[in-house]
């Protein structure tokens, strides 16, 4: 599964043409140390920070992820595989943006694809550009996912497997100093452990 995994991340590019992306391969660094089944953590797109250091989640975001996968008891390197909506950095001038609608349908076939190959015991969709992303998988009952109550994990069927799917915010710095949604954060990650 690894080296399949490494194949089709060096492979996305081929696949994805739009103005105003960064095409640098940017993936989960730690994937020999993975247990199998790991939960798959989805965000939204890299950033500045994550292209220079080719890893997501690894600007303030990241730290503020790092703080809460502390608190769920697991470890970030072993037992959760990190990923994005749509897998490239998307940008205007020299700021980051938020992947257009088009950007995040394309990126959904290659989520679908990186979904297959990993069979997640657990996926967890963080903020609203993973929800939409998900919500445009090329399968039957994608859609539902934007039903599901934030902070809640939800039975989900695949076509070649069942899992679960957590629905919760993005722990970037704007919506991590909101002491509502980081109390829902804290809490919904303390439960993981348990799933």
């Amino acid at each position: 599964m690894i080296l399949k995994l490494k194949n089709f991340y060096k492979s996305r590019k081929n696949f994805i043409h739009f103005e105003n992306v960064d095409y640098t391969d940017v993936f989960d660094p730690y994937l020999d140390e993975k247990v199998n089944n790991p939960i798959m953590i989805i965000g939204e797109a890299p950033g500045a920070n994550e292209v220079d250091q080719k890893e997501p989640f690894v600007g303030m975001a990241g730290k503020n992820l790092n703080y809460l996968i502390k608190m769920s008891g697991l470890d970030r390197k072993k037992d959760f595989l990190i990923t994005n909506a749509f897998p490239f950095r998307t940008f205007d001038g020299n700021k980051n943006r938020t992947p257009k609608a088009k950007e995040l349908k394309e990126g959904a076939k290659l989520l679908l694809k990186e979904i297959e190959l990993v069979k997640p015991r657990l996926i967890l969709l963080l903020g609203n550009s993973a929800i939409k992303a998900f919500s445009y998988l090329p399968i039957e009952n994608a859609k539902k996912v934007k039903s599901f109550k934030r902070n809640s994990i939800n039975e989900f069927k695949f076509p070649f497997y069942t899992t679960k799917i957590g629905v919760t915010y993005h722990p970037s710095p704007i919506s991590f100093n909101r002491q509502d949604i980081q109390n829902d954060l804290k809490v919904f990650f303390k439960k993981l452990k348990n799933q």
